[in-house]
Parts: structure tokens; C-alpha cells; sequence
């Protein structure tokens, strides 16, 4: 990784008082009242029904990116668009669950609570059996979050941006009404594989501290992974009478962190091609008259990073591990083909708590006051901070010798007592909601966290233990989905905490956070079984957060798009793919619609006729893995936009054949062709 700039002006002193105050000037602050709704009256069916949506959730060029903190860039445009998909199940007898899952760094409660919302009025989901998460990927916008903490933390520029949260509910309302008024009768089948390789344990040394690691022969950092992935697998009845691959949900744990911090384009990392692979697999195979969708959430991932080579971050490898990754989970998906069933168990339950007035359940109590500790600053593995790395005191693995009988244990605390002058208590999240949802023999988990290997395996246990009190046994699998309604950072086990890593340094509310929600977790176990349903949320919610617009531009444009250059070939680098590229002039790109195809490639054998390029089958448009688009150039005083197109990977063939790119019309501009190229 190249030096970040930064260091060539600040110590390392100001650099934390970067970091942790978002070093902004807000003027402009955002207040949000958000009313419980009631939803559509629920209607019992003859039969399980489903319906499936995906929509575009791309910004324009502009958006601070979330995940890699003060070392992301802004948003130059994207290599892989970002979707939310939706999936919609409805049993026979209950309510109907909708699961959604997006290419962002994380969920939201505040957008939780702003979709649920919107959607009352048009479909029968309530709150509590609405899922949101994120697949983790750092190469996504950030500032959407409910708090100011993260809205300053998480990006290269601090502050809530409204502009886009308010796109982003909008574009997911819209898909979960759509796979509402879509739905149809289904069947539904569940499975488990295990995929090893593709990842490694980022930290092995926290990890052989739990008392239950063998000290005789420990794992070791490709073994201490989580390599199980988990499907569920819906079929819709099509109108030929037959039922079709409609959707697919996997969980996997890994981290979004094959594209390293230097990357400047929106993409869902590895998870792009996961998803990709499937849905593509799905429509090839069993030729579905609908586009289906592959919902890829994220596991126990916290300390499981992608096994990149070494010096390899970038697309290469999120692409190689991806793709392997998404193959194995059509394999999956094939060995269900003979397992789909018409009934299947569905049911949630879901409760909020304030962790600030309720720290505690039974003797297990959280931290009054949420702590970032001194190992958060140097960085994790995937993207450690220079020179901070190496200090005492800060670098993973310090922990605090004494007074550890304290709240917040071996934590050394970043700053000392500044941090409580810069960072107020109420800036950090602290409204939970904590969920469960039964889909026939698997019960997703979903928690605000991103969770280890080990604490996800205790919070699991912890809950089948309870239903086998209960003499219930009816569930095969627990599965803990990280990054889910809302966000909290880390949750690992008091063992690892004690190790103080960048995972421990990130677990705010101190030691007790896993024991605490897996007892929580356990105890709404026999209320489900009970078949309580009843919310204990408010029935409204109050959001005070400073703001900071980065998309919102007023100026008009009568800008005519034309050809800047011809297409140029870059050949292949080190850890950089080869691409064909095209220059252009066109509108401002606020004023361009980001959500729609932009950009096709198309293929001729004369250079007279052309017709939709297509590899493997899969037509080569900016929607798939290689069409690029950036915005290179914002001119003559903002009314002109200069952009680029690239085509990675484009096919080495034998036949002559002649390529365009095709620029899509749209804001009133025509169709605009590249020159030919071979």
C-alpha cells in the first residue's frame, strides 16, 4: 500500500483528532421524525408465496466512501454497479418476512426504520420482520447512518448526507413493494456446503486465546476460519404451470476488503461476483422467464478476510476469490434442485433496546459509556494505518495490564480522557434492534456487528441450547448475519477482547458485548415458540444528526454530449487487468441519471451491422463485472462533465471482429457511438 499523503503534513497526534472528530465544520444539522405505520391488513394464503426485486442503489460520483476511514477516497464512479436485493416470503398461516440485502458497508436503523415506513401503505410487512443488511463491502458510499459517530468515522469526509439516504430508502422501498405486488406461489429448500481456501483468520492471535482453541494444536490462520455457507433456495410458479428458480440467500463469512483503500470506485468487492455468478447460472440453466436474484449476506466474517496473495489486493483477486466463491454456491444451489417444498415454517421476532437506559441483562451488563480503543487506530490487517502500526501502546495486540478490572477491561482507551471532550456519549449508536427470523429449518441472526468466528459460534449455541430446553428441536442451523439493522462496529468474544486487536479496540460497549447478546438473543427464543409477535418499539423515532450534502448541485446545463477520444487499449500491469477506453463530453453528472445502463459494448464482422456484444452469454454492459464507468473532469464551471468508459478483460480472439462502446440516451442527449476498434 502507497503512503497515504496525509503523513507528508500531520503528526501522528492531529491525525487522531482527524480520525475521531471528522475534522468538519457542520453547519447544517438534519432532524428526522419517523412514525410507526401500520401496514396492510395480513391475509392468509392457500399456499407459501414469494416474490423477488433488485434495485440500483449506485450514486453519482461525489460520495465519500465508507469502510476504510481517512484512507477512502471519493467516489470517482463505479466498476461494479450496487444493487439491493429483496426477498419477500409469505407463509401459509403469519406474517410475511422481507429480507434485503445491499451492497453498502452496513445496515442502518435509521433506514430500517424509514423503508418500513414507506412500505406500510403498500405491502403487509411490519417493522419487525424487516431485515436490511450490508454485505460489507469498503468500496461503497457511507453517511447514511443513524448516528453521528459513524457518519463521521467511517468515510474520507464526515456528516450525514440526506441526499442520498433519502435515495437509497426510496430505491429500496421500491423493491420490496415490487417483490410484494410480484409475489406468487413458491416453493422453498434449504441447504449447507463448506468452502475453504478463500479465506484466512486476519487475527489468529486474539483467535487462539478462547479457551476452547486447543493450545496443543491450534488452527491455523486457514483453518480458523468460518467456511460454512448457508442457502435458501425459492422457486415461483411461472405461468407454463411449472415452478422456476426465483431466488437465492446465501450467507458466507468474509470480509469486503479485496479491493484495498486506493481504489476510487464504487464495487461490491468480492461480493459482486458472487451474486453475479448465481444469478447468471440461475437465468442460463433453467432458462427463468424473470430475472432472479442471488442475495449474498455476510457471515461471521470479522476476523475472516478474503486470502488475497500477498501484495494483491484489487480486483484480480476479488474477482478470482469471488467467482470461486459464487460457483461453489451454484453448485449449492444444484443440489437443491430435487428439495424445494411447498410449506416451510416463517416466522420473526424482533425487540428494541436502548443500551444506555438497559446495559444489562441479568449480571451481563455493557459499558455505560462506549469506548473506541487505541488499536482501532492503527488499523487492521487488510488496511493498517503507517507508522501508527508500529507504536506501542497503539498497534493490535496492547492491551492494558491494569486497572482491568474496569467496565472496558485490557482496552487502553485512544487519547485517554480527551476522547470523552471530542467524542459525546450520544454520538455513538446505542438504540438496538435485535431480530430473528425462522425460514423453515434455519434461523437467521441478524446483529448491528460485525461478529467473529467464536462469538458467533457462542451466540449460536447459546440460542439451539435454549430451544433444546424447550424440548424444541425443529431448527438445523443458527446463522448469524453481521452488518444487519443498523451498526455498532465489532462483537468478539471476552477472550479475544482481552488480546486488544483492531477487532477487540472496535468492540465499544467493552468485554461483555457477546454475552450480552446471546443472552438476549436465547431468551427471545421460547417467546417465539410461544408465538409472541407483539412489538416493544416506539412508536416513533427521533433523529438529530449534522449533516453535510456531497451530491446536490443547482447548476443547469445545456451541454451536447460528443466523442473526446477514440478508444484506447491499456495492456495489462501488475495486479491491473488490461482494458479498452473511450472519452467523452457530456451533462454535469448531477444532472445524469446513475441508476439506469449507461454504457453497452456491441459487435460487428463488417463495421456496418452491429448487435448487443455478449461473453459467456451475459451481455457486456455496465451492469456485469467490466464496464467501468468514472467521471474524470467536472469543466467550464460545472456545466460539463468529461467521463470515461473502460472495458476490462475484453475476449482475445482469433476473428476479426469490430467492437464499439455505445453511450445510452438519456436527459434529453442521443445516442453516442465510439469508432470502431479491434
Amino acid at each position: 500500500m502507497n503512503m497515504p499523503k496525509i503523513w507528508n503534513q500531520f503528526s501522528p497526534v492531529v491525525i487522531f483528532l482527524f480520525i475521531f472528530t471528522g475534522c468538519a465544520y457542520f453547519t447544517n444539522h438534519v432532524h428526522m421524525d419517523i412514525g410507526k405505520q401500520k401496514p396492510l391488513y395480513d391475509v392468509e394464503n392457500t399456499t407459501l408465496l414469494a416474490g423477488a426485486a433488485k434495485a440500483d442503489i449506485t450514486p453519482p460520483p461525489g460520495m465519500p466512501m465508507g469502510g476504510y476511514s481517512i484512507f477512502a477516497n471519493y467516489g470517482k464512479g463505479f466498476r461494479t454497479r450496487l444493487y439491493a436485493r429483496v426477498l419477500y416470503v409469505k407463509p401459509k398461516s403469519g406474517r410475511a418476512v422481507a429480507l434485503v440485502q445491499c451492497d453498502l458497508l452496513t445496515g442502518s436503523l435509521l433506514l430500517n426504520h424509514r423503508v418500513a415506513e414507506i412500505i406500510a401503505k403498500e405491502t403487509d410487512i411490519v417493522m419487525d420482520g424487516l431485515l436490511i443488511a450490508g454485505t460489507h463491502t469498503h468500496s461503497a458510499p457511507g453517511n447514511y447512518f443513524d448516528n453521528n459517530f459513524y457518519n463521521n468515522n467511517t468515510s474520507n469526509a464526515a456528516g450525514f448526507d440526506p441526499e442520498y439516504f433519502n435515495y437509497l430508502s426510496k430505491q429500496i422501498a421500491n423493491a420490496v413493494i415490487r417483490a410484494y405486488k410480484e409475489k406468487r406461489p413458491a416453493k422453498i429448500a434449504t441447504g449447507k456446503t463448506q468452502i475453504w481456501d478463500m479465506t484466512r483468520n486476519r487475527s489468529i492471535e486474539s483467535y487462539y486465546a478462547n479457551k476452547n482453541v486447543s493450545a496443543k494444536n491450534p488452527p491455523d490462520i486457514y483453518q480458523a476460519i468460518n467456511p460454512d455457507m448457508y442457502m435458501i433456495r425459492v422457486d415461483g410458479l411461472d405461468k407454463d404451470g411449472r415452478y422456476h428458480p426465483l431466488a437465492a440467500l446465501s450467507s458466507f463469512s468474509i470480509h469486503g476488503t479485496a479491493v484495498p483503500s486506493r481504489n476510487n470506485l464504487y464495487n461490491g468487492d468480492v461480493f459482486a461476483y458472487m451474486e453475479r455468478e448465481v444469478e447468471y447460472a440461475m437465468k442460463d440453466n433453467y432458462k427463468t422467464s424473470w430475472e432472479p436474484i442471488h442475495a449474498a449476506f455476510n457471515g461471521t466474517h470479522a476476523d475472516n478476510s478474503p486470502n488475497y496473495g500477498k501484495d494483491m489486493q484489487g480486483f484480480i483477486e476479488a474477482r478470482r476469490i469471488g467467482t470461486v466463491i459464487g460457483q461453489k454456491a451454484f453448485e449449492l444451489f444444484r443440489s437443491l434442485d430435487e428439495k424445494t417444498k411447498e410449506d416451510a415454517t416463517i416466522r420473526f421476532l424482533a425487540k428494541e433496546i436502548d443500551v444506555f437506559s438497559e446495559p444489562c441483562i441479568d449480571e451481563t451488563c455493557l459499558c455505560e459509556r462506549p469506548v473506541v480503543g487505541a488499536a482501532l487506530a492503527a488499523g487492521a490487517d487488510d488496511g493498517s494505518t503507517p507508522v501508527i502500526d508500529k507504536l506501542p501502546w497503539l498497534r493490535q495486540g496492547s492491551p492494558r495490564w491494569f486497572f482491568t478490572e474496569s467496565c472496558q477491561g485490557h482496552k487502553r482507551t485512544l487519547l485517554g480522557p480527551l476522547q470523552y471532550l471530542i467524542l459525546p456519549r450520544n454520538d455513538f449508536p446505542h438504540q438496538l434492534l435485535l431480530q430473528m427470523i425462522q425460514i423453515d429449518d434455519i434461523m437467521l441472526l441478524p446483529l448491528p456487528f460485525e461478529t467473529t468466528k467464536e462469538a458467533g459460534i457462542r451466540i449460536a449455541k447459546q440460542c439451539q441450547d435454549k430451544l433444546k430446553s424447550e424440548n424444541k428441536n425443529d431448527l438445523r442451523s443458527f446463522v448469524v448475519i453481521s452488518c444487519a439493522n443498523g451498526y455498532y462496529g465489532y462483537v468478539t468474544t471476552p477472550e479475544e477482547y482481552s488480546i486488544q486487536r483492531y477487532e477487540g479496540g472496535h468492540t465499544l460497549y467493552g468485554p461483555q458485548t457477546q454475552p450480552f447478546l446471546a443472552k438476549h438473543l436465547s431468551r427471545m427464543i421460547p417467546e417465539m415458540e410461544q408465538g409472541k409477535n407483539e412489538s416493544n418499539s416506539p412508536e416513533h423515532w427521533t433523529y438529530d444528526l449534522r449533516a453535510k450534502r456531497f451530491l446536490a448541485s443547482e447548476v443547469k446545463s445545456q451541454t451536447k454530449r460528443k466523442m473526446k477520444t477514440n478508444p484506447v487499449f491499456h495492456a495489462a500491469k501488475i495486479n491491473d487487468e488490461p482494458y479498452w477506453s473511450f472519452v467523452w463530453e457530456d451533462l454535469p453528472p448531477h444532472i445524469l441519471s446513475w441508476g439506469q445502463t449507461m454504457v453497452k459494448v456491441e459487435e460487428s464482422d463488417d463495421g456496418i451491422t452491429w448487435k448487443q456484444f455478449r461473453l459467456n452469454g451475459q451481455p457486456q454492459d455496465d451492469s456485469g463485472y467490466d464496464i467501468a464507468i468514472l467521471c474524470n473532469d467536472v469543466v467550464n464551471h460545472g456545466e460539463k462533465g468529461i467521463y470515461e468508459t473502460r472495458w476490462y478483460n475484453p475476449p482475445d480472439r482469433e476473428k476479426k471482429e469490430f467492437y464499439r462502446f455505445v453511450i445510452l440516451p438519456q436527459a434529453g442527449q442521443d445516442f453516442l457511438y465510439s469508432s470502431p476498434f479491434q
